[in-house]
């Protein structure tokens, strides 16, 4: 079994501080994403200090490849998408972690993030792109964010937002969340319908970018194969399987040709 990975609380509570600056009340916003009318109550500026928090804290845990050549495929693949994503209110940015497990997530604010053991068995920009573009995927449907904001922390957050009162006892409950529980924030699985959504505008955004949408089917079927007769691999666990996300993405494939056809 791999070990669960912890960060010290003291980590995840500079997170949680910065949502005392939280401002508004939300407001229900149109995402071209996700063609949907979404509750949104934290703002890019917030969401991108958490984000920033949140890799502060990443550079203490883990070390940045020190391999030029993937760090540089990385970031150019991963602007050329980055450039169609339906989402254009921050600057991603993209970050190599010097880790041999077959990984990749992304944090609020826009920071992609990708193990240097997922990276090595991307033989071809195409099959980098089925990686990147899933995680930009999840940037664009502002998964993160939502479910921050579903999040049992977020009930805390909510009370010091809209009641204002009683802030000393509302922000000791603040500091009491555990370790385990922020750390989900970021490293917990998705919903299947998240994971298959981010597999959706994958292809979209791939094949916007002039890259070959069949680059994240090589991807699954890589993930496919490293996982067989193995514990399971960390970016697979509870999401959809693989099978059904192929088939997903092939028929999302063509639609995607049709659609954008000339």
């Amino acid at each position: 079994m791999k070990r669960a990975l912890f960060f010290p609380l003291s980590f995840f509570l500079v997170v949680m501080s910065s949502a005392v600056f939280l401002t508004g009340c939300g407001a229900l916003v149109y995402n071209p994403a996700t063609q949907r009318r979404e509750f949104i109550v934290i703002s890019t500026q917030e969401e991108i200090t958490m984000g920033n928090k949140l890799h502060a804290g990443l550079l203490k845990e883990f070390k940045l490849s020190q391999n030029k050549e993937q760090a540089d495929q990385l970031k150019r693949v991963g602007e050329r998408i980055a450039l169609v994503s339906d989402r254009q209110d921050y600057k991603y940015k993209f970050f190599l972690l010097e880790k041999d497990e077959l990984n990749a997530f992304t944090t609020p604010g826009g920071n992609i993030y990708v193990y240097t053991g997922l990276m090595k068995k991307m033989k071809t920009d195409d099959e980098l792109a089925g990686v990147i573009a899933h995680e930009i995927g999840h940037c664009a449907a502002r998964h993160v964010i939502k479910k921050y904001q579903a999040s049992e922390g977020y009930d805390t957050i909510a009370s010091l937002i809209f009641n204002s009162v009683q802030m000393s006892a509302t922000t000791k409950q603040v500091l009491s969340l555990s370790s385990n529980a922020l750390m989900n924030l970021v490293f917990s699985s998705y919903s299947r319908h998240d994971e298959y959504e981010a597999d959706r505008l994958a292809v979209k955004y791939i094949y916007l970018a002039g890259l070959n949408p069949e680059g994240i089917v090589e991807t699954l079927k890589i993930l496919k194969k490293e996982s067989q007769g193995s514990e399971g691999v960390l970016i697979l666990r509870s999401h959809p399987f693989l099978d059904d996300r192929i088939k997903a993405a092939q028929e999302e494939i063509v639609k995607v040709q049709n659609q954008y056809k000339s």
